[in-house]
């Protein structure tokens, strides 16, 4: 199995899959998934308001992580998937350095064997 790679100077190279870093798996998973979640909205007349994401940004350094948290951002905004929330789930480092991209951040934090919930205190100020 086979990726196509873009070279620095624009031109295309073929590698095998098994070459590709964590980042590069990662993003090309996030691209998979996007367009699969186009082509369903477009091709099967499928459409959902609400995009579940698990660790997303696991594996990209802080540059990667910043450019999924802005492709977010937009594809929530724009009408190409219909989409009005974007659920992430991240752990609190990769959320910290994004945080600006979104509009609510709730907390899930574990503590003396049992979980509950934060919620963003800019809760009021989303329009609903």
């Amino acid at each position: 199995k086979q990726a196509a790679t873009r070279n620095p100077d624009g031109t295309w190279s073929s590698r095998p899959l098994s070459s590709l870093s964590g980042g590069q798996w990662r993003r090309v998973s996030l691209s998979l998934s996007l367009g699969f979640a186009h082509l369903s909205s477009k091709r099967g007349n499928l459409r959902s308001s609400l995009l579940i994401m698990d660790e997303p940004l696991t594996h990209l350094d802080s540059t990667g992580r910043a450019s999924v948290g802005k492709l977010l951002r937009k594809i929530c905004n724009e009408d190409t998937l219909a989409l009005s929330t974007i659920l992430v789930i991240l752990q609190d480092i990769a959320a910290e350095e994004i945080e600006e991209c979104f509009d609510q951040v709730d907390e899930v934090v574990k503590s003396g064997g049992e979980s509950y919930i934060i919620l963003d205190a800019n809760m009021e100020n989303v329009d609903e």
